[in-house]
């Protein structure tokens, strides 16, 4: 009996895994899913029914660079509780744009280069007279502060004696309760922030507190039961992608639409 050879992409296939256990091969697709973290725009948005904002356009620059990378699930919007559950779990290989905390080191690992940086600032009613150039004022005026469920500064907050509510992760809601009388201020990145209150025309009924009180990295997560191949490839596209300039072409249009000028 003869045996037919081996046809010539099933042959370079076979030499590539042989040659590197574990390598991605040419041609070879990797299939990642992620999902949408709900209420935080523009990190995510739907717009027209597809999804939009920093996270997709991210993604989608690194699939142009890198085509072996194929994301899926960007339409699923959900708590950044449910995506670190799916980080834990493997459903959820890849989390966009999270800071870094004890938690998701256990469950998945950051990509080495930050995606950008998370400025975070306090809204307050319109009339409210408060100053507050850091934490310590916050913790001395010793104020219900409105978190949205989840966040990774909620412990931070609490450790400084400052009372927080993070009942919800909806983030309007959250804003509408300081002028409801519900907590004097919402602690949040102040890219949401100036979203939300410019898409809802609330200029005139909240405003920022003028000081950044904290700033974080945000990183790409891949767990770590994604395909091994993952990390290693997204590595090196977000690394192309920052020293090109276009990560931080992404960061500045979308603060553009936000009403927000890029920090320096």
């Amino acid at each position: 009996m003869t045996t037919s050879p081996l046809a010539p992409v099933t042959m370079a296939r076979l030499l590539c895994l042989l040659a590197l256990p574990g390598a991605v091969c040419a041609g070879e697709a990797v299939q990642l899913r992620v999902m949408g973290q709900e209420s935080l725009p523009p990190k995510w948005l739907l717009r027209l029914g597809q999804p939009a904002g920093l996270c997709p356009d991210i993604l989608a620059a690194i699939a142009r660079l890198e085509p072996r990378l194929q994301f899926s699930g960007l339409h699923d919007f959900r708590s950044v509780l449910v995506i670190e559950q799916g980080l834990r779990s493997g459903k959820v290989h890849v989390g966009c744009a999270l800071l870094d905390t004890a938690t998701r080191r256990e469950v998945a690992d950051p990509v080495g280069q930050p995606l950008y940086v998370s400025r975070q600032r306090l809204a307050a009613a319109a009339s409210d007279d408060a100053v507050v150039n850091n934490l310590d004022d916050l913790a001395r005026l010793k104020p219900l502060v409105n978190t949205s469920r989840g966040a990774a500064y909620i412990e931070h907050l609490r450790e400084r004696g400052i009372e927080v509510d993070d009942s919800t992760g909806a983030n309007l809601t959250n804003l509408k309760k300081i002028l409801a009388g519900h907590g004097r201020f919402f602690y949040m990145n102040e890219l949401t922030l100036h979203w939300l209150i410019r898409e809802h025309g609330l200029q005139q009924q909240v405003k920022l507190m003028p000081a950044v009180l904290k700033e974080d990295p945000l990183y790409l997560w891949v767990s770590k039961k994604a395909p091994p191949q993952a990390l290693p490839l997204l590595d090196a596209a977000i690394r192309r992608l920052q020293e090109s300039g276009e990560l931080a072409r992404i960061y500045a249009r979308w603060t553009g639409e936000a009403g927000l000028r890029p920090p320096n």
